[in-house]
């Protein structure tokens, strides 16, 4: 035999022998994700009759947090795991320390409990993080008297997606795990203790949506210039649109961590005083200094120009002036993907072999008193597929938005 013959035919076989493995191995994990997903979601005590015990890790009060974790509580009151939820825990304007302690105290369950001393607020600051982590890992790998934690939000999962410690973690309200390198694939965490739900086109399919009811050509978007910051906008999502679409995204940086509430919401004002002359569009993303309380300011340079504005997050913006948004209209969705998440768990399911794909239902919202206000002619098309139509623009009062989606 040529030698040239031998080496093809030697590169054949370990081809041929790597796919194989290859083969094998997505087939092994596709196996363990659904014997995973047969795991019994009925509960149960530990082995030796003690509750679990459930932490909780925040980078700091963002509005999606408090509200996430009641859906996440309200899950496991559907699935029998806990037996009442206190009203007065989830009240508008309660922090998610708050939140937390009355939870711990006011929950009844026969299965679980909410660690009163098992919760880490980084409060937004980089140093205080750092103590954060470093003080939850060492409880985590050394104490081992946590049996699951929630990391709600980017910085949390960032923070305990890690081979560090080994106790469960639920990453919740991220908005993307992915692209921030908390998890390995969609369907991969990564680590057999980690879990992070993701809809990893969920901005894609907002702007596409968008720029098909208004073909924009210049977007206006504000973020932070920071890898979370970044991913908070969806950027990774948006910025490949841009010459599929045709349009060129106009960007205006603003703060979120490092700087107080005060600092972040007028950085945000600003970048839409700087924008709003300069877009034909606008993208309103998650952002620290765009709160239920000052939504209305925010958007009033944005009606002195007759601009658009598509809201990522929630419907409040809508009721308060945003043209539209695609969300949930409520948590119910993610309620029980987090609760049966978190039972299978406890049932002995490792949180690597579990599904973390969860799309965003399709939900339109339109505020047709903004659409007049801007001289924009809403398609037909667009109000027939429309869930919620808001005839006015509410005014701010300081409520708290009580449904906004999951990031």
């Amino acid at each position: 035999m040529s030698v040239p013959r031998f080496f093809g035919l030697c590169c054949y076989w370990i081809l041929f022998i790597m796919l194989m493995a290859a083969s094998n191995t997505i087939a092994k994990s596709n196996t363990q994700k659904e014997t995973a997903q047969t795991i019994s979601t009925t509960p149960r005590a530990k082995p030796d009759g003690s509750l679990w015990r459930i932490g909780y890790f925040q980078g700091g009060d963002y509005k999606n947090y408090v509200p996430v974790l009641e859906a996440i509580v309200s899950g496991l009151k559907k699935y029998g795991w806990i037996n009442n939820i206190p009203d007065i825990c989830f009240t508008d304007g309660i922090s998610g320390e708050q939140a937390w302690r009355c939870l711990s105290e006011a929950t009844s369950s026969r299965f679980i409990t909410f660690a009163p001393d098992a919760f880490w607020d980084a409060k937004w600051d980089n140093t205080l993080r750092h103590e954060c982590k470093r003080n939850a890992i060492d409880r985590l790998a050394n104490a081992k008297d946590i049996d699951l934690i929630i990391a709600m939000g980017t910085w949390a999962g960032l923070d305990l997606a890690n081979n560090e410690h080994h106790t469960p973690v639920i990453v919740a309200s991220c908005s993307n795990a992915l692209d921030t390198g908390i998890i390995k694939s969609v369907g991969d965490s990564g680590y057999d203790h980690v879990h992070a739900r993701i809809d990893p086109t969920r901005y894609a399919r907002q702007v596409k949506l968008f720029h098909r009811i208004f073909p924009f050509k210049r977007l206006g978007i504000v973020y932070e210039d920071s890898p979370e910051g970044r991913s908070y906008a969806g950027l990774d999502q948006i910025e490949p649109l841009t010459d599929q679409l045709e349009f060129t995204l106009v960007p205006c940086l603003a703060p979120a961590s490092e700087v107080d509430d005060e600092t972040a919401r007028r950085a945000v004002l600003h970048c839409h005083q700087l924008l709003s002359p300069n877009v034909d569009a606008f993208y309103l993303t998650t952002h620290r200094g765009v709160t239920t309380q000052n939504i209305n300011t925010l958007l009033t340079p944005f009606f002195q120009y007759n601009i658009p504005v598509f809201s990522m997050g929630t419907q409040y913006e809508v009721a308060h002036g945003a043209l539209l948004s695609m969300t949930a209209p409520d948590l119910s969705f993610t309620s029980d993907f987090y609760a049966r998440t978190i039972a299978n768990i406890f049932n002995g399911a490792k949180p690597r072999d579990l599904v973390q794909l969860l799309e965003d239902p399709y939900k339109l919202s339109v505020n047709i008193e903004t659409a007049k206000r801007i001289g924009f002619h809403i398609p037909l098309d667009v109000l027939s597929e429309t869930d919620e139509i808001y005839e006015a623009i509410e005014q701010d009062e300081g409520v708290v938005e009580r449904y906004p989606p999951d990031f």
